[in-house]
């Protein structure tokens, strides 16, 4: 199987690696607008490379893997450094939604491991639960940033958490009854 690493999606994915640890050291140093301007670029960027991938057949196995990876990269960072209480910001994100929606990740990875290891089963795709979750995530990150540029009110983060872990709590057990009916299918064939 090829790779085809050297195509634009990969390269604005490869961009986007390269710009976390920018996005980080802006939070941590309490720059906010370069922390929003980088994460709105990221977020420009990942739309950007879907979108050629999708519609000028620029989509790779490499991209495939890659882009989600960059995706939780970008929203597992994000989480930890704002729930640190050195963090200069104006919200912070309670450390139980940051073990919750990090525990559904390993969870994934994990059973998605397991089922490819031991049953070949590799084909494991998001649903819809897992986007909206994943959207809720984001917009938690958003509001938080856009706080800290007094561009939203900080209730809309306080809304965001609680909806998060909710989608985060629903989508995990989605996936986790995905994963045991598709390992009932693959053990009955």
């Amino acid at each position: 199987m090829e790779l085809r690493p050297w195509t634009l999606p990969n390269l604005l994915t490869f961009a986007r690696l390269v710009a976390l640890p920018f996005l980080i050291n802006a939070i941590v140093e309490g720059e906010h607008l370069q922390a929003f301007a980088i994460f709105f670029a990221a977020a420009v960027s990942d739309f950007v490379d879907g979108f050629l991938a999708r519609h000028f057949n620029m989509a790779s196995p490499l991209g495939a893997l890659l882009d989600p990876i960059a995706d939780k990269l970008f929203l597992v960072s994000t989480f930890i450094v704002f729930a640190m209480k050195s963090t200069p910001t104006n919200i912070h994100i309670p450390l139980w939604l940051v073990f919750m929606t990090v525990g559904r990740d390993v969870l994934i990875v994990v059973v998605a491991l397991v089922m490819a290891l031991s049953l070949g089963i590799k084909s494991f795709p998001p649903t819809f639960l897992g986007k909206a979750n994943t959207f809720a995530e984001i917009s938690t990150v958003v509001a938080i940033l856009m706080n800290n540029i007094d561009r939203m009110p900080a209730w809309v983060a306080d809304v965001c958490f609680p909806v998060t872990a909710l989608l985060t709590i629903a989508s995990g057990i989605h996936y986790v009854f995905r994963a045991s009916t598709a390992v009932a299918r693959a053990s009955s064939s």
